[in-house]
């Protein structure tokens, strides 16, 4: 069916809109031109399109007599009529390579964008033993890895952190770090030992026993990746392991390093089977095993689906499945808005569209503010006019981040002075004023002749993208915008071949880690824009920073940092984003976490009285 939908959608698109139902004269010859087959062929797709009721096709008659075809579906019709038949076989997953691979957001019907989008939400679906509680959402984002080492973006890290385990866990609440797979650990006085016990029995989403042998491996595996693993740096401070049995670990360390147990609570450092990951390794991103709470039961291009580990060592979820559709990034513009997760209940008739929401209302929502920022780097490693201050401070001046906010508007929340909203050095929020005048000056004074530059993004950046192109035209600076996917972004040699990388980046609330994060992994824009000098001394100071055991003092330092390096130019912040998610009054346990998710893990529903 579907390579018979394709001829006909390819057929359709070499006549004018808006001409169904009028027969349209034409040749077999001229049709087989146009499919690029034989004319036997063509007669051959002709019955079965007319089979379809698709078409009414009418041969000509004898010499000199053309054949008439008319067509009697509209491309938008077939291909959500066609959709929605897979949809209601439980052919999620053809649904979805439908949508993909033949309709575009513009080309589908309303109706069916809305009927679409009523398959997502929470679902509680009755079988012969118990209710199965099912969370279906879209997301217009491509899954890149979810091999913890090699954990990047924020949905990526999110799903890592339902399907594997660190030994330790960082409490954003409390601020401290907690056992997790590893119940207690020894410290010695001079921070350089570290020795961990784990937790008897925990399993694998496959069934074995995790070890010490596997918290080796998986921290070892780390220390071991190339450079373009861009979280490697957590493990440059580990001189040696050794396994002391199958339930405890002994690691040393170089120097000290306050930061550590934090570290290993990352996802990057989360704990694999050693056996599966060593004979699989080109497909464990893919359909990796953990030990977490949710074990991945199938992940391809259209979907990704989640369902609870009944054997967690922890809490199991209240969750029974998670379905993720992975949608086309331009049906984000024509569905509903889906910021986050909308947590919708199978009520139907209780579905009400975002902003409908008062104050007797049996929909709720959650808004706060992200973690984290816009930025826009300039790459000091590359010959053009980025090299100059003068030419990144000129940028500076004609980015006026409150109107760029007011005129774009959606969840852009405020300007951006440093990666969180609310500090800049000691505290106080950095000044910035817009001056096209001074703009024009400094590139005059540089020489600047009117050098195109490349900017690289990822799709959903677009729109903040084109505003800054705007801008920069009004002053002669010519910039050429560049779509990259998220696994080209995540290569060091594209993104030092960018004259300029605008995106969005995420932080989580140990703070002082994260920065520091964002300045050591390899392929951090920040770090890989800067000069080797400059790299050097981030590195001597982080250095420093980590021997710090008072936070406060710590931030400081990292403020420092990034103030010298705004000094030059060397990125701008740009705006800081807020996030939300809007769900039924009969959905509970819904917050949003540092990465803007909502944790699956707390997620149930209480049933109708």
């Amino acid at each position: 069916m579907m390579q018979i939908l394709t001829h006909y959608l390819e057929l359709r698109a070499t006549f004018e809109p808006g001409v169904e139902n009028e027969p349209q004269p034409i040749t077999l010859e001229e049709l087989a031109n146009r499919l690029y087959c034989t004319t036997r062929n063509v007669k051959i797709l002709l019955k079965k399109m007319s089979e379809q009721d698709w078409i009414i096709w009418k041969p000509g008659r004898g010499r000199g007599h053309v054949s008439e075809l008319t067509f009697l579906v509209t491309v938008e019709d077939m291909i959500s009529k066609q959709a929605m038949a897979l949809a209601s076989r439980g052919d999620y997953k053809g649904t979805i390579e439908l949508i993909h691979q033949l309709g575009r957001g513009e080309a589908l019907q309303d109706s069916f964008i809305d009927w679409l989008f009523s398959y997502f939400g929470y679902r509680a679906v009755e079988n012969e033993e118990r209710y199965k509680d099912i969370l279906r959402f879209p997301v217009y984002k491509w899954l890149v890895s979810l091999d913890p080492a090699l954990s990047f973006f924020a949905f990526d890290c999110h799903l890592i952190n339902q399907i594997f385990d660190t030994l330790v866990q960082y409490n954003p609440q409390s601020k401290v770090v907690e056992p997790h797979l590893a119940h207690y650990w020894d410290i010695s006085e001079d921070g350089l030992h570290y020795t961990f016990y784990l937790r008897k029995g925990v399993l694998f989403h496959h069934g074995r026993e995790m070890t010490a042998h596997d918290v080796h491996y998986s921290i070892q595996r780390l220390k071991e990746s190339g450079r373009q693993v861009s979280q490697r740096w957590m493990t440059d401070c580990i001189e040696n392991m050794k396994v002391l049995n199958r339930s405890a670990i002994a690691i040393e360390l170089k120097q000290p390093n306050v930061l550590f147990l934090q570290q290993l609570a990352q996802s990057s450092l989360a704990i694999i089977p050693e056996e599966i990951c060593r004979d699989n390794e080109q497909i464990f991103g893919r359909m990796p095993i953990g030990t977490g709470p949710f074990r991945l039961e199938s992940n391809d291009d259209y979907i990704c689906k989640l369902r609870a580990f009944d054997n967690y060592f922890g809490v199991r979820p209240h969750l029974d499945q998670v379905e993720i559709w992975l949608l086309p990034h331009d049906l984000s513009e024509v569905g509903p808005s889906w910021d986050t997760v909308q947590v919708l209940c199978d009520d139907t008739n209780s579905r009400k569209p975002v902003g409908a929401l008062g104050k007797d209302s049996e929909w709720h929502q959650i808004q706060q503010s992200m973690l984290g920022c816009s930025l826009l780097t300039f790459n000091r490693n590359k010959k053009g006019p980025q090299q100059h201050l003068h030419f990144r401070k000129a940028v500076d001046l004609i980015l006026d981040r409150e109107r760029m906010i007011d005129e774009l508007g959606g969840l852009r929340e405020a300007p951006a002075s440093s990666f969180l909203l609310t500090r800049g050095r000691n505290g106080r929020m950095r000044e910035h004023c817009t001056d096209f005048d001074e703009a024009r000056r400094l590139l005059d004074e540089m020489g600047y002749n009117g050098e195109p530059l490349r900017m690289f993004i990822y799709s959903y950046n677009n729109d903040d993208a084109n505003w800054i192109i705007k801008q920069c035209a009004k002053v002669g600076i010519q910039v050429e915008l560049i779509t990259k996917s998220k696994s080209d972004m995540m290569h060091l040699h594209t993104i030092l071949d960018a004259d300029l990388i605008y995106y969005h980046m995420c932080m989580e609330s140990d703070f002082d880690l994260h920065v520091i994060q964002t300045l050591k992994e390899s392929n951090s824009y920040v770090r890989a824009h800067l000069t080797d000098e400059r790299m050097a001394w981030i590195d001597d100071e982080i250095n420093q920073i980590l021997l710090n055991a008072n936070q406060e003092e710590r931030m400081s330092k990292l403020n420092e940092i990034i103030e010298e390096l705004q000094d030059e130019y060397s990125f701008l912040f740009v705006y800081h984003r807020s996030l939300q998610t809007t769900f039924h009054d009969s959905i509970r346990g819904v917050t949003i976490n540092d990465l803007g998710w909502v944790d699956f893990r707390k997620i149930w529903l209480a049933p109708k009285a």
